[in-house]
C-alpha cells in the first residue's frame, strides 16, 4: 500500500508527559514562555487553565497585548483622535482583564506596562499596581510614553493635549505588609506625594524618565529610599537646584541627563562610586564624594560646550583626588579651545576616554600635548574621532606640538581611525611621545559609549585601501615591545 492509504499508528501505553508533573513544575515550565504564549496554554486542558496566572514576569506593550508592532505610526499625531483612543481603550480592557485573572496566581516578580495611557485610566493603572504589589512584585517599569517621542525640552507637565498619569507613591507597599519592590522606572509620569519616610527601605534602583518631579520631592524620595543605591534622572525639568543628600545615603551610581532646568548640583553621597552628567553646564558642587572613582561628562548644549569641555580639562578633576576614570564627550572641534599652556596637574586620574566629534583635517592638535601633561599618571588613554566626511579633499597643515614624553601610558585605542591626515598625524605624535606604550589598538568603527558599525559599502572599502597603507606604515615605525591590534 502506497503512502497516502496509510493511518498514523497510535501511540500505545503512552500518556501526557506533563501530565504527571505536579504543578509547581508546570509554573517553572510556564515561567519561561513570553506572556502571550503562557495566556495560550489555557486551552490544551482544564487544569491548564489557571496554570497560566503564575507566570511571574509581566510585561504589557503594544505587541503582546493588540498583537500590533508599529503602534507609534497608529498613535502618532498625524492620526485621528478616535484611532489613538479606541487603542488605549482596547489595550486597558484587555490588561483589565488580564489582571483580574493574575490576583488569583501566585508573586509577580516583574510587572512592566509599555503603552501611551494619560490620566484618564489612573483608576485602572492604580488597580494593576495594587495588584502587583500584593502579589509581592520587585520590579515595576511603566513607560506611558513608549509610542512618541519625548522632546527632554518640552514641558509635558502643563500641557492640556496629553494629561500626564500621576503615580501612586504609596501604592508602592501594600497596607501591613512590608515593601518588596526593589527596582522602580517610571516614564512620563507626575510623581505623587511621597509616604512616611523609610517606608521604601526596599528600593534598591530608581530610574525617573520625563518625570515630573520637584527639588523637595527627590528629597524627600531619597530620605524614603535609604537603601538605594542607583538613580538616573532623564529629562526631569521639574529640577532646578538638585541637592543629592540623605542621611545614610547608600547610593553608589547617579546618572542625570537632559534635565534642562538645573542650575547647581550639589552631592552629598559618601558611597557614590560613579557619576554621569549629559546637559547644559550647571554649577557643580561635590561636599561629600569620597568613593568617586568613576565620571562620564557630556555637554551637549551649544550654550555651554566650549565652557564645559574647559571646566573638563581644567576644573573638574581637581575637586574629586579619588577620581580614577574620566569620560569626555565634546560635541565641538577642539582646535578652538582656549587651553593655558601651563595648566593645572590632576596626578589620580588613571583612564581616559574622550570623544572628538567632529575632528576637523585643520585641527591643529594641540589640546594633545595639553592631556599628556594635565594627566601624567595615566594608563590608558582612549580617543572616539569623527571625522566629518570619509570622502572630502582634505586640507594639509603645519602642526608645531611641543615634546611631551610620557611615562605611564600603556595602552592606547583610537576609535572612528579612517587614516586620514589628521588621524595620522595625531598618531605618529603620540607613538613619539608614549615612551612606555605596550598595546596600540586602531578600530575604525565608531564609537559613543558603544561600538557602531559602518552603514555604506563606499566607507568600507574607502577606509580598508586606508587601513592598509596604514597598518604598512605601522609595521615599520612601532617599536617590537608594541603590540599592535586592528579591529
Amino acid at each position: 500500500m502506497g503512502r497516502r492509504g496509510r493511518k498514523a499508528a497510535k501511540p500505545v501505553g503512552r500518556e501526557d508527559q506533563f501530565h504527571v508533573l505536579p504543578d509547581d513544575v508546570l509554573s517553572m515550565v510556564i515561567s519561561f514562555l513570553p506572556l502571550k504564549e503562557a495566556v495560550r496554554t489555557s486551552i490544551l486542558s482544564k487544569r491548564w487553565r489557571s496554570i497560566w496566572t503564575s507566570h511571574s514576569e509581566l510585561r504589557f506593550d503594544a505587541a503582546s497585548v493588540l498583537g500590533i508592532n508599529n503602534c507609534p505610526a497608529l498613535m502618532s499625531e498625524d492620526q485621528p483622535e478616535s484611532n489613538s483612543e479606541m487603542l488605549s481603550s482596547k489595550f486597558v480592557e484587555r490588561v483589565d482583564q488580564f489582571m483580574s485573572y493574575r490576583c488569583q496566581g501566585l508573586n509577580i516578580n516583574s510587572f512592566s506596562v509599555h503603552f501611551r495611557l494619560g490620566k484618564e485610566f489612573t483608576s485602572h493603572i492604580d488597580q494593576w499596581i495594587s495588584c502587583a504589589v500584593m502579589k509581592g512584585v520587585e520590579n515595576i517599569d511603566l513607560d506611558l510614553s513608549e509610542e512618541f517621542q519625548l522632546d527632554p525640552k518640552r514641558d509635558y507637565t502643563s500641557s492640556t493635549e496629553f494629561q500626564i498619569y500621576e503615580f501612586p507613591c504609596w501604592l508602592s507597599s501594600a497596607p501591613g505588609r512590608s515593601c518588596t519592590l526593589k527596582h522602580l522606572r517610571l516614564a512620563s509620569c507626575h510623581l505623587s506625594a511621597l509616604p512616611k519616610p523609610d517606608t521604601l527601605t526596599s528600593l534598591i534602583t530608581v530610574d525617573l524618565h520625563s518625570v515630573n518631579i520637584s527639588d523637595q520631592q527627590l528629597q524627600d524620595l531619597l530620605s524614603t529610599c535609604c537603601h538605594m543605591e542607583r538613580l538616573s534622572l532623564y529629562a526631569c525639568n521639574g529640577l532646578v537646584n538638585l541637592k543629592i543628600s540623605a542621611p545614610n545615603l547608600q547610593l553608589k551610581f547617579l546618572s542625570i541627563k537632559h534635565c534642562f532646568r538645573l542650575e547647581t548640583i550639589e552631592i552629598h553621597a559618601a558611597e557614590l562610586v560613579t557619576f554621569e552628567y549629559g546637559g547644559h553646564l550647571p554649577s557643580f558642587s561635590f561636599k561629600n564624594t569620597p568613593k568617586l572613582a568613576k565620571a562620564s561628562l557630556d555637554f551637549v548644549t551649544k550654550s555651554s560646550r566650549m565652557e564645559g569641555v574647559m571646566y573638563a580639562l581644567t576644573r573638574f578633576p581637581s575637586g574629586l583626588p579619588q577620581l580614577e576614570t574620566l569620560n569626555l564627550i565634546s560635541v565641538l572641534t577642539l582646535k578652538n579651545l582656549q587651553l593655558p599652556e601651563i595648566g593645572p596637574i590632576f596626578t589620580n586620574i588613571k583612564q581616559f576616554e574622550l570623544t572628538v566629534f567632529p575632528f576637523d583635517d585643520d585641527d591643529n592638535l594641540s589640546w594633545i600635548g595639553y592631556i599628556l601633561k594635565a594627566f601624567p599618571l595615566l594608563q590608558k588613554l582612549e580617543l572616539n574621532l569623527y571625522t566629518p566626511s570619509f570622502a572630502k579633499v582634505q586640507n594639509e597643515i603645519e602642526r608645531f606640538l611641543p615634546e611631551c614624553p610620557h611615562k605611564h601610558i600603556s595602552k592606547l585605542q583610537i576609535n572612528g581611525f579612517y587614516g586620514n591626515q589628521q588621524e595620522v598625524h595625531l598618531l605618529r605624535y603620540l607613538l613619539h611621545n608614549l615612551v612606555a606604550l605596550e598595546l596600540l589598538v586602531v578600530a575604525p568603527i565608531k564609537k559613543d559609549g558603544r561600538f557602531i558599525t559602518w552603514v555604506s559599502k563606499p566607507e568600507r572599502s574607502w577606509c580598508k585601501a586606508r587601513l592598509d597603507r596604514v597598518y604598512e606604515w605601522l609595521l615599520a615605525v612601532l617599536p617590537r615591545r608594541v603590540l599592535l591590534e586592528i579591529w
